[in-house]
């Protein structure tokens, strides 16, 4: 039975449905060595691509602003500035290839996880 001031309002289940994409979810373990809530996003959304990428690609992947607002949500000048602090942090990798130029990003694991090592270490000291 549908609510009726659900009806009234003109919101049914098949409205939401439309509305509503899928959610954006990040890792929240990153937040601490990421620096913030959009650094920690956009670092899960890339390690996340990582995973569906072929292994041939050695763990470089495209993505324009575009996509990333698209994927993220985040905004032009809130991914460059996550971007700083992930290429700062040693945890993602960028490159420029072809004419135009497109930007490849690529995660450094190994960072990522000694970093996660370093602040679990620092929490149970």
């Amino acid at each position: 039975m549908k609510n009726p001031a659900a009806v009234r309002s003109g919101i049914t289940a098949e409205l939401l449905l439309e509305v509503f994409d899928l959610p954006v979810s990040f890792h929240r373990c990153l937040v601490p060595i990421t620096g913030g809530v959009t650094a920690a996003l956009m670092l899960s959304q890339a390690i996340w691509t990582t995973q569906t990428i072929e292994p041939a690609a050695s763990g470089w992947f495209s993505r324009s602003q575009e996509q990333w607002t698209d994927e993220t949500g985040l905004t032009r000048w809130e991914q460059e500035t996550a971007r700083r602090a992930l290429r700062r942090a040693g945890f993602v990798e960028e490159k420029l290839v072809g004419m135009p130029a497109k930007l490849w990003f690529r995660v450094r694991p190994e960072a990522v996880w000694r970093a996660l090592q370093a602040h679990s270490a620092a929490l149970h000291r």
